[in-house]
Protein backbone atom coordinates (compact mmCIF):
# COMPACT_ATOMS: atom_id res chain seq x y z
CA UNK A 1 0.00 0.00 0.00
CA UNK A 2 1.30 3.64 -0.88
CA UNK A 3 -0.12 6.09 0.69
CA UNK A 4 0.51 10.39 0.10
CA UNK A 5 0.16 12.62 3.38
CA UNK A 6 0.17 16.18 1.80
CA UNK A 7 -1.38 19.63 3.22
CA UNK A 8 1.32 20.04 5.99
CA UNK A 9 2.83 23.14 4.38
CA UNK A 10 6.41 23.30 5.79
CA UNK A 11 8.00 21.75 9.32
CA UNK A 12 9.59 25.13 9.84
CA UNK A 13 5.90 25.86 11.84
CA UNK A 14 7.36 22.90 14.31
CA UNK A 15 3.81 22.53 15.15
CA UNK A 16 3.07 21.05 11.90
CA UNK A 17 6.41 18.93 12.20
CA UNK A 18 4.65 17.30 15.01
CA UNK A 19 1.21 16.62 13.38
CA UNK A 20 3.32 15.05 10.62
CA UNK A 21 5.49 13.15 12.85
CA UNK A 22 3.53 11.44 14.72
CA UNK A 23 1.07 10.60 12.43
CA UNK A 24 4.03 8.68 10.40
CA UNK A 25 4.96 7.27 13.52
CA UNK A 26 1.35 5.86 13.81
CA UNK A 27 0.77 4.63 10.31
CA UNK A 28 4.80 2.78 10.82
CA UNK A 29 3.95 1.93 14.78
CA UNK A 30 0.65 -0.38 12.88
CA UNK A 31 2.07 -1.31 9.67
CA UNK A 32 5.27 -0.67 8.74
CA UNK A 33 4.67 -2.22 5.35
CA UNK A 34 3.40 0.50 4.10
CA UNK A 35 4.81 3.02 1.85
CA UNK A 36 4.34 6.67 3.29
CA UNK A 37 5.53 9.87 1.06
CA UNK A 38 5.34 13.31 2.61
CA UNK A 39 4.53 16.49 0.36
CA UNK A 40 5.59 20.07 1.40
CA UNK A 41 6.41 23.48 -0.04
CA UNK A 42 9.62 23.63 1.78
CA UNK A 43 11.26 20.16 1.00
CA UNK A 44 14.79 21.04 2.04
CA UNK A 45 13.98 22.06 5.37
CA UNK A 46 11.29 19.99 6.14
CA UNK A 47 13.20 17.18 5.68
CA UNK A 48 16.30 18.22 7.87
CA UNK A 49 13.77 18.70 10.66
CA UNK A 50 11.70 15.77 10.29
CA UNK A 51 14.58 13.37 9.48
CA UNK A 52 13.05 11.32 6.59
CA UNK A 53 12.31 12.07 2.63
CA UNK A 54 10.19 14.99 1.65
CA UNK A 55 8.38 15.92 -2.02
CA UNK A 56 7.81 19.50 -2.84
CA UNK A 57 4.99 20.75 -3.19
CA UNK A 58 3.31 21.15 -6.86
CA UNK A 59 1.23 23.42 -6.45
CA UNK A 60 2.62 25.64 -4.30
CA UNK A 61 5.39 25.93 -7.06
CA UNK A 62 2.06 26.96 -9.49
CA UNK A 63 1.01 29.27 -6.73
CA UNK A 64 4.17 31.30 -7.11
CA UNK A 65 4.31 31.21 -10.86
CA UNK A 66 1.45 33.21 -10.63
CA UNK A 67 2.64 35.61 -7.65
CA UNK A 68 5.72 36.08 -9.54
CA UNK A 69 4.01 36.93 -12.80
CA UNK A 70 5.22 40.43 -13.89
CA UNK A 71 3.29 43.46 -15.79
CA UNK A 72 -0.88 43.66 -16.35
CA UNK A 73 -0.86 39.72 -17.83
CA UNK A 74 0.33 38.46 -14.13
CA UNK A 75 -1.81 40.90 -12.29
CA UNK A 76 -5.02 39.51 -14.34
CA UNK A 77 -4.25 36.07 -13.66
CA UNK A 78 -3.66 36.61 -9.66
CA UNK A 79 -7.00 37.91 -9.97
CA UNK A 80 -8.62 35.32 -11.58
CA UNK A 81 -7.10 32.91 -9.58
CA UNK A 82 -8.38 34.28 -6.50
CA UNK A 83 -11.85 34.88 -7.77
CA UNK A 84 -12.69 32.13 -10.14
CA UNK A 85 -10.20 29.06 -10.23
CA UNK A 86 -11.79 26.86 -7.20
CA UNK A 87 -15.14 27.07 -9.36
CA UNK A 88 -13.35 25.59 -12.36
CA UNK A 89 -11.35 22.88 -9.80
CA UNK A 90 -14.72 22.18 -8.57
CA UNK A 91 -16.21 21.94 -11.79
CA UNK A 92 -13.98 19.48 -13.23
CA UNK A 93 -13.66 17.39 -9.95
CA UNK A 94 -17.27 16.78 -9.99
CA UNK A 95 -16.86 16.46 -13.95
CA UNK A 96 -20.49 18.92 -14.23
CA UNK A 97 -21.26 22.09 -15.58
CA UNK A 98 -19.52 24.36 -18.65
CA UNK A 99 -17.11 25.48 -16.64
CA UNK A 100 -15.48 21.62 -16.52
CA UNK A 101 -14.29 22.68 -20.10
CA UNK A 102 -11.81 25.19 -19.39
CA UNK A 103 -8.62 24.96 -19.48
CA UNK A 104 -6.47 24.34 -16.29
CA UNK A 105 -2.63 25.18 -15.58
CA UNK A 106 -0.35 22.86 -16.76
CA UNK A 107 1.05 23.16 -12.74
CA UNK A 108 -2.42 21.60 -11.84
CA UNK A 109 -2.47 18.77 -14.25
CA UNK A 110 1.17 17.38 -13.46
CA UNK A 111 0.04 17.43 -10.06
CA UNK A 112 -3.10 15.25 -10.27
CA UNK A 113 -1.19 12.68 -12.73
CA UNK A 114 1.72 12.45 -9.79
CA UNK A 115 -1.43 11.43 -7.87
CA UNK A 116 -2.15 8.34 -10.01
CA UNK A 117 0.44 6.40 -8.03
CA UNK A 118 -0.87 6.44 -4.82
CA UNK A 119 -3.57 3.96 -2.93
CA UNK A 120 -5.23 7.26 -1.24
CA UNK A 121 -4.37 10.68 0.27
CA UNK A 122 -4.25 11.91 3.66
CA UNK A 123 -4.87 15.50 3.77
CA UNK A 124 -2.97 15.66 7.26
CA UNK A 125 -4.72 17.55 10.29
CA UNK A 126 -4.10 21.14 11.62
CA UNK A 127 -5.74 24.68 11.23
CA UNK A 128 -5.72 24.86 7.66
CA UNK A 129 -9.27 24.82 6.60
CA UNK A 130 -10.06 28.58 7.97
CA UNK A 131 -11.80 31.37 6.61
CA UNK A 132 -9.18 33.61 7.07
CA UNK A 133 -6.37 31.84 4.77
CA UNK A 134 -8.38 31.34 2.15
CA UNK A 135 -10.11 29.03 -0.56
CA UNK A 136 -6.61 28.14 -1.88
CA UNK A 137 -6.41 25.74 0.95
CA UNK A 138 -8.53 23.23 -0.79
CA UNK A 139 -6.64 22.51 -3.87
CA UNK A 140 -4.91 19.72 -2.83
CA UNK A 141 -8.49 18.32 -2.04
CA UNK A 142 -10.09 19.09 -5.37
CA UNK A 143 -7.45 18.19 -7.45
CA UNK A 144 -7.27 14.37 -5.43
CA UNK A 145 -10.57 14.31 -6.64
CA UNK A 146 -10.04 14.91 -9.95
CA UNK A 147 -7.36 11.90 -9.76
CA UNK A 148 -10.23 10.24 -8.95
CA UNK A 149 -8.32 9.06 -5.11
CA UNK A 150 -9.96 8.50 -1.65
CA UNK A 151 -9.25 11.55 0.68
CA UNK A 152 -9.04 11.07 4.85
CA UNK A 153 -8.46 14.21 6.37
CA UNK A 154 -7.29 13.38 9.48
CA UNK A 155 -7.01 15.71 13.08
CA UNK A 156 -8.58 18.69 11.52
CA UNK A 157 -9.76 21.97 13.14
CA UNK A 158 -12.15 23.98 10.66
CA UNK A 159 -13.60 26.91 10.50
CA UNK A 160 -14.97 29.82 11.38
CA UNK A 161 -16.89 30.34 8.35
CA UNK A 162 -17.96 33.93 7.63
CA UNK A 163 -16.99 34.06 4.32
CA UNK A 164 -19.43 32.81 1.57
CA UNK A 165 -17.08 31.70 -1.07
CA UNK A 166 -15.28 29.54 1.38
CA UNK A 167 -18.20 28.20 2.77
CA UNK A 168 -18.99 26.76 -0.13
CA UNK A 169 -16.14 25.19 -1.06
CA UNK A 170 -15.93 23.86 2.28
CA UNK A 171 -19.05 22.43 2.24
CA UNK A 172 -18.26 20.55 -1.33
CA UNK A 173 -15.09 19.65 -0.07
CA UNK A 174 -16.05 18.24 3.28
CA UNK A 175 -18.91 16.28 2.08
CA UNK A 176 -16.71 14.32 -0.64
CA UNK A 177 -13.88 13.47 1.34
CA UNK A 178 -14.04 10.12 2.53
CA UNK A 179 -13.91 11.42 6.13
CA UNK A 180 -13.32 14.29 7.93
CA UNK A 181 -11.78 13.35 11.37
CA UNK A 182 -11.75 16.42 13.73
CA UNK A 183 -9.38 16.72 16.50
CA UNK A 184 -12.22 18.36 18.66
CA UNK A 185 -15.58 19.38 18.86
CA UNK A 186 -15.77 23.07 18.50
CA UNK A 187 -15.70 22.74 14.83
CA UNK A 188 -18.30 20.53 14.48
CA UNK A 189 -20.29 23.29 16.66
CA UNK A 190 -18.84 25.73 13.71
CA UNK A 191 -19.75 23.45 10.83
CA UNK A 192 -23.41 22.85 12.05
CA UNK A 193 -23.67 26.51 12.95
CA UNK A 194 -22.74 27.64 9.50
CA UNK A 195 -24.53 24.54 7.73
CA UNK A 196 -22.13 22.93 6.52
CA UNK A 197 -22.39 19.23 5.24
CA UNK A 198 -20.93 17.31 8.53
CA UNK A 199 -21.51 13.71 6.37
CA UNK A 200 -18.52 12.55 6.72
CA UNK A 201 -17.59 13.87 9.75
CA UNK A 202 -15.79 11.60 12.61
CA UNK A 203 -14.26 12.34 16.05
CA UNK A 204 -11.05 11.79 16.20
CA UNK A 205 -7.74 13.69 17.88
CA UNK A 206 -4.31 16.03 17.11
CA UNK A 207 -1.64 13.72 15.89
CA UNK A 208 0.79 15.61 17.47
CA UNK A 209 -0.60 13.56 20.31
CA UNK A 210 1.06 10.01 18.46
CA UNK A 211 4.87 11.37 18.14
CA UNK A 212 6.62 8.57 19.76
CA UNK A 213 9.69 9.38 22.49
CA UNK A 214 11.91 8.41 20.06
CA UNK A 215 14.74 7.20 22.76
CA UNK A 216 16.53 4.63 21.40
CA UNK A 217 17.55 7.04 18.17
CA UNK A 218 17.28 10.26 19.71
CA UNK A 219 21.06 11.76 20.26
CA UNK A 220 20.79 15.22 21.71
CA UNK A 221 23.18 17.90 19.57
CA UNK A 222 25.02 20.53 21.03
CA UNK A 223 21.84 23.17 21.20
CA UNK A 224 19.61 20.93 23.11
CA UNK A 225 22.22 20.07 25.82
CA UNK A 226 22.81 23.28 26.51
CA UNK A 227 19.61 24.07 27.33
CA UNK A 228 18.99 21.40 29.18
CA UNK A 229 22.13 22.58 31.43
CA UNK A 230 20.13 26.00 32.07
CA UNK A 231 17.06 24.11 32.52
CA UNK A 232 18.84 22.08 35.56
CA UNK A 233 20.24 25.43 37.47
CA UNK A 234 16.81 26.49 38.30
CA UNK A 235 13.26 25.51 38.09
CA UNK A 236 12.05 26.98 34.89
CA UNK A 237 8.60 27.93 32.61
CA UNK A 238 8.96 27.62 29.08
CA UNK A 239 6.84 30.07 26.91
CA UNK A 240 6.00 30.37 23.35
CA UNK A 241 4.87 33.51 21.87
CA UNK A 242 4.06 34.41 18.20
CA UNK A 243 2.69 37.46 15.53
CA UNK A 244 -1.34 37.66 16.31
CA UNK A 245 -2.08 38.96 12.71
CA UNK A 246 -4.27 38.05 11.04
CA UNK A 247 -5.99 37.50 14.06
CA UNK A 248 -5.45 40.27 16.21
CA UNK A 249 -7.93 42.67 14.19
CA UNK A 250 -10.79 39.85 14.85
CA UNK A 251 -9.49 39.57 18.61
CA UNK A 252 -9.69 43.29 18.84
CA UNK A 253 -6.04 44.02 20.25
CA UNK A 254 -2.89 44.85 19.43
CA UNK A 255 0.55 42.88 18.68
CA UNK A 256 2.12 46.10 21.05
CA UNK A 257 -0.53 44.96 23.49
CA UNK A 258 -0.30 41.24 23.36
CA UNK A 259 3.57 41.66 24.36
CA UNK A 260 3.37 44.22 26.98
CA UNK A 261 0.99 41.53 28.74
CA UNK A 262 3.30 38.86 27.97
CA UNK A 263 6.15 40.56 29.38
CA UNK A 264 4.58 41.30 32.89
CA UNK A 265 3.25 37.40 32.87
CA UNK A 266 6.87 36.64 32.46
CA UNK A 267 7.75 38.91 35.12
CA UNK A 268 5.45 37.64 37.73
CA UNK A 269 7.03 34.37 37.27
CA UNK A 270 10.80 35.68 37.57
CA UNK A 271 9.32 37.46 40.72
CA UNK A 272 8.24 33.88 41.97
CA UNK A 273 11.45 32.75 41.83
CA UNK A 274 11.33 30.65 38.56
CA UNK A 275 13.71 31.47 35.20
CA UNK A 276 11.62 31.63 31.81
CA UNK A 277 12.88 30.18 28.78
CA UNK A 278 11.29 31.35 25.35
CA UNK A 279 10.93 28.24 22.70
CA UNK A 280 9.81 29.06 19.63
CA UNK A 281 7.44 26.38 17.24
CA UNK A 282 7.74 28.86 13.85
CA UNK A 283 11.32 30.38 12.58
CA UNK A 284 12.18 31.92 9.40
CA UNK A 285 14.14 29.02 8.44
CA UNK A 286 14.28 28.22 4.76
CA UNK A 287 12.08 31.60 4.03
CA UNK A 288 9.19 30.98 6.44
CA UNK A 289 7.16 33.77 6.98
CA UNK A 290 6.58 33.55 10.66
CA UNK A 291 9.59 33.79 12.96
CA UNK A 292 8.09 34.03 16.80
CA UNK A 293 12.13 34.37 17.99
CA UNK A 294 11.78 38.06 16.95
CA UNK A 295 8.93 38.53 19.50
CA UNK A 296 10.92 36.60 22.01
CA UNK A 297 13.48 39.16 21.25
CA UNK A 298 10.49 42.35 21.53
CA UNK A 299 9.74 41.70 24.79
CA UNK A 300 13.10 41.48 26.79
CA UNK A 301 12.61 45.26 27.31
CA UNK A 302 9.35 44.80 29.11
CA UNK A 303 11.66 41.94 31.45
CA UNK A 304 12.40 43.67 34.95
CA UNK A 305 15.23 40.62 35.51
CA UNK A 306 16.13 39.78 31.53
CA UNK A 307 18.80 37.34 33.41
CA UNK A 308 16.23 35.18 34.03
CA UNK A 309 14.77 35.58 30.69
CA UNK A 310 16.16 32.76 28.13
CA UNK A 311 15.18 33.13 24.44
CA UNK A 312 15.86 30.38 22.59
CA UNK A 313 17.46 31.15 19.16
CA UNK A 314 18.36 27.78 17.54
CA UNK A 315 16.61 25.49 14.72
CA UNK A 316 15.46 22.94 16.89
CA UNK A 317 12.70 20.52 15.57
CA UNK A 318 9.96 19.51 17.46
CA UNK A 319 11.05 16.15 19.03
CA UNK A 320 14.53 18.10 20.47
CA UNK A 321 11.82 21.42 21.87
CA UNK A 322 9.81 18.15 23.53
CA UNK A 323 12.58 17.05 25.39
CA UNK A 324 13.47 21.24 26.61
CA UNK A 325 9.85 21.28 27.32
CA UNK A 326 10.11 18.06 29.64
CA UNK A 327 12.61 19.27 31.63
CA UNK A 328 10.65 22.60 32.44
CA UNK A 329 7.88 22.76 35.23
CA UNK A 330 5.12 24.28 33.08
CA UNK A 331 4.50 25.62 29.73
CA UNK A 332 2.64 29.02 28.73
CA UNK A 333 1.78 28.43 24.86
CA UNK A 334 0.58 31.18 22.65
CA UNK A 335 1.18 28.60 20.18
CA UNK A 336 -1.11 25.68 20.40
CA UNK A 337 1.36 23.29 19.95
CA UNK A 338 3.80 23.79 21.78
CA UNK A 339 1.58 23.01 24.69
CA UNK A 340 0.54 19.65 23.11
CA UNK A 341 4.24 18.57 22.58
CA UNK A 342 5.20 19.85 26.34
CA UNK A 343 2.23 17.63 27.55
CA UNK A 344 2.92 14.89 24.92
CA UNK A 345 6.45 14.83 26.82
CA UNK A 346 4.68 15.20 30.18
CA UNK A 347 4.84 18.55 31.07
CA UNK A 348 1.81 20.16 31.53
CA UNK A 349 0.35 23.28 29.50
CA UNK A 350 -1.52 26.60 29.76
CA UNK A 351 -2.54 27.24 26.14
CA UNK A 352 -4.11 30.60 25.34
CA UNK A 353 -6.48 30.50 22.72
CA UNK A 354 -6.89 32.76 20.07
CA UNK A 355 -8.99 30.70 18.14
CA UNK A 356 -11.14 28.43 19.07
CA UNK A 357 -8.82 25.31 18.27
CA UNK A 358 -6.98 25.74 21.75
CA UNK A 359 -10.29 25.15 23.76
CA UNK A 360 -11.56 22.53 21.55
CA UNK A 361 -8.16 20.35 22.46
CA UNK A 362 -7.88 21.28 26.05
CA UNK A 363 -11.72 19.83 26.12
CA UNK A 364 -11.28 16.89 24.48
CA UNK A 365 -8.03 16.32 26.64
CA UNK A 366 -10.80 16.98 29.70
CA UNK A 367 -8.33 19.49 31.55
CA UNK A 368 -10.79 22.64 30.30
CA UNK A 369 -9.28 25.29 32.51
CA UNK A 370 -6.00 25.17 30.86
CA UNK A 371 -6.87 26.96 28.16
CA UNK A 372 -6.99 30.52 29.31
CA UNK A 373 -8.57 32.90 26.55
CA UNK A 374 -6.07 35.99 25.31
CA UNK A 375 -8.43 38.33 27.27
CA UNK A 376 -7.11 37.14 30.41
CA UNK A 377 -3.70 37.50 28.80
CA UNK A 378 -4.08 41.24 27.92
CA UNK A 379 -6.26 42.04 31.30
CA UNK A 380 -3.65 40.36 33.66
CA UNK A 381 -5.54 37.99 35.15
CA UNK A 382 -3.49 35.20 33.61
CA UNK A 383 -1.11 36.00 36.12
CA UNK A 384 -2.71 34.49 38.80
CA UNK A 385 -3.45 31.95 36.68
CA UNK A 386 0.14 30.98 35.86
CA UNK A 387 0.95 31.50 40.17
CA UNK A 388 -2.01 29.14 40.88
CA UNK A 389 -0.88 26.31 38.39
CA UNK A 390 2.54 26.40 39.47
CA UNK A 391 0.89 25.62 42.75
CA UNK A 392 -1.18 22.53 42.12
CA UNK A 393 1.46 20.27 39.67
CA UNK A 394 1.43 17.38 41.47
CA UNK A 395 -2.36 16.93 41.32
CA UNK A 396 -1.97 18.68 37.86
CA UNK A 397 0.54 16.15 36.45
CA UNK A 398 -0.97 13.51 37.65
CA UNK A 399 -4.19 14.02 35.53
CA UNK A 400 -2.34 14.99 33.12
CA UNK A 401 -0.48 11.43 32.61
CA UNK A 402 -4.14 9.95 32.53
CA UNK A 403 -5.20 12.19 29.67
CA UNK A 404 -2.17 11.71 27.19
CA UNK A 405 -2.36 8.32 27.47
CA UNK A 406 -6.02 7.86 26.55
CA UNK A 407 -5.57 10.54 23.85
CA UNK A 408 -2.65 8.32 22.29
CA UNK A 409 -5.04 5.33 22.60
CA UNK A 410 -7.99 6.84 20.88
CA UNK A 411 -5.25 8.44 17.95
CA UNK A 412 -4.11 5.32 17.31
CA UNK A 413 -7.23 3.65 17.11
CA UNK A 414 -7.97 6.54 14.86
CA UNK A 415 -5.18 6.37 12.22
CA UNK A 416 -6.26 2.08 12.49
CA UNK A 417 -9.61 3.03 11.30
CA UNK A 418 -8.00 4.73 8.13
CA UNK A 419 -5.69 2.42 7.47
CA UNK A 420 -8.35 -0.87 7.45
CA UNK A 421 -10.39 1.40 5.09
CA UNK A 422 -7.61 1.80 2.66
CA UNK A 423 -7.10 -1.14 2.54
CA UNK A 424 -10.79 -2.76 2.13
CA UNK A 425 -11.18 -0.16 -0.84
CA UNK A 426 -7.54 -1.23 -2.26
Amino acid sequence: MKLLILGNHTCGNRGDSAILRGLIDAITTLDDSIHVDVMSRYPVSSAWLLGRPVLGDGLYKQMKRYNNAAGLVGRVKKVLRRKYQHHVLVAKASNTGRLRNIAIPQGFIDFVKSLQEYDAIIQVGGSFFVDLYGVTQFEHALCSFMARKPVYMVGHSVGPFQEPQFNQLANYVFGHAKSLILRETVSLALMKQSQIDTSKVEQGVDTAWLVAQHEEDFVPGYAVKHWLGVVERKRTVAITLRELAPFDKRLGTTQEAYEKAFAEVVNRTIEQGYQVLALSTCTGIDSYNKDDRMVALNIRQYITQPDDYHVVMDELNDLEMGKIFAACELTVGTRLHSAIISMNFGTPAIAITYEHKSAGIMQQLVMPEMAIDIRQLLDGSLQGVVADVLGQLPAINQRLTAAVSAERANGMNMVRSVLERVKEEK
